[in-house]
């Protein structure tokens, strides 16, 4: 697949119509930051649009550089902490304590990654039909295990078969993607992650529909109003 301006553009579009089924399944406060993944994502691709408008130099260096610390600061030190509290927060109070290791991990992930998006120059180039994101990681290889790790281990272990489903299929494309093309990972597996979350809206969908013995042993919280 070819990407481009136009891929992000049509990807971060697609989305959102996902993204407000999903919201519109939302029952309880601790359900919305699972459920608000594919609008992330659909967000998130589009930034990346403004990146590539950049580089094709339709917009200015300023916007350009600000869309890609945007892009990045998402895709390394928010998404290690997000996904595992959105986990988290959907599972049933007893069966917490098995996703909240993963917690912890990404909160570490997501600060030291913060430090290096932050205290080192940001580079944009492309590639090949991909962005490449430059960021000064040192070990990269042990974070980027970690980060691995906080991402996708806590789906991994959900008690609901379509999270499950959710981790399984991005830990092949996280691994297919790190061994055909390891130097856009940050864009590729984005790209990826965003088409994934429909499975959220699966989720969402089935846990509004279908009977749910884990939940029942959860503990509600108030309906959003």
């Amino acid at each position: 697949m070819c990407f481009s301006i136009e891929a992000d553009v049509v990807a971060g579009v697609a989305l959102l119509p996902v993204a407000a089924l999903s919201l519109r399944e939302v029952r309880r406060v601790r359900e919305v930051p699972f459920a608000a993944l594919p609008l992330l994502f659909a967000l998130h691709q589009l930034t990346e649009a403004l990146v590539w408008a950049g580089l094709d130099g339709h917009v200015s260096a300023n916007v350009e550089q600000a869309a890609a610390l945007v892009y990045v600061l998402f895709a390394f030190p928010v998404l290690p902490t997000l996904v595992p509290t959105a986990v988290l927060l959907l599972e049933p109070k007893g069966a917490r304590l098995r996703v909240a290791p993963f917690v912890a991990l990404g909160l570490v992930v997501s600060a030291q990654l913060m430090y290096f998006v932050l205290s080192g120059p940001l580079t944009v180039t492309e590639r090949a039909h991909a962005v490449l994101y430059g960021v000064d990681l040192q070990h990269g290889m042990f974070w980027a295990v970690l980060y691995v790790v906080a991402t996708v281990g806590p789906a991994l272990l959900s008690g609901y078969p379509s999270i499950v489903a959710f981790g399984a299929l991005n830990l092949v494309g996280l691994s297919l993607v790190a061994l055909i093309y390891r130097e856009a990972f940050a864009s590729l597996w984005c790209v990826l992650a965003a088409l994934l979350s429909v499975m959220v809206l699966l989720h969402m969908y089935r846990r509004r529909r279908l009977p749910d013995q884990h939940r029942l042993h959860g503990q509600p919280l108030e309906p959003v109003h």
